[in-house]
């Protein structure tokens, strides 16, 4: 019997290397998100610090222009941290994404394994019942021969 070979090996290997490519991906966009979100608890942390130095310095009876300053500082990074949920909002969208995009070639390349297995099974299915028919021939043929000797 001939070897096993798989006519979609091509494709396979297309197909495992666009699931890794999307893999990559993945693992980029997830980094990015977490890059941001640090990115955004740490100008939340600031914001909090600058409302408590406010409130701090109104309680002291500091004069107007700082407090107007320290307001301003306040509401600057008040700006930031809004532009932030946006980045990260948009990151967000980017890692889903990526996500359902490596779920689509994982499909895909999960498809052709399977294929690759199965095509590796009915071969070896064949290949037994190639050996087990061999094997009743020679049986048979040597019934016959016992026979025809034990007839003479």
């Amino acid at each position: 019997m001939k070897r096993f070979s798989f006519r979609f090996a091509r494709l396979q290997k297309i197909r495992e290397g666009e699931e890794e490519a999307a893999m990559l991906r993945l693992a980029l966009a997830q980094a990015d998100l977490s890059r941001e979100e640090k990115a955004l608890a740490k100008l939340a942390g600031e914001m909090q610090e600058t409302g408590a130095q406010l409130l701090s310095l109104v309680k002291q009876g500091a004069p107007g222009a700082m407090l107007g300053n320290a307001d301003a500082f306040r509401r600057a990074v008040s700006a930031a941290a809004d532009r932030q949920k946006e980045t990260v909002a948009r990151a967000v969208q980017n890692n889903a994404d990526k996500q359902e995009e490596f779920r689509k070639a994982r499909r895909k390349a999960e498809a052709i394994r399977k294929l690759h297995e199965k095509r590796r099974g009915e071969h070896r299915k064949e290949f037994l019942r190639e050996a087990q028919k061999e094997l009743d021939d020679i049986g048979g043929s040597r019934a016959r021969a016992a026979r025809a000797g034990s007839t003479l």
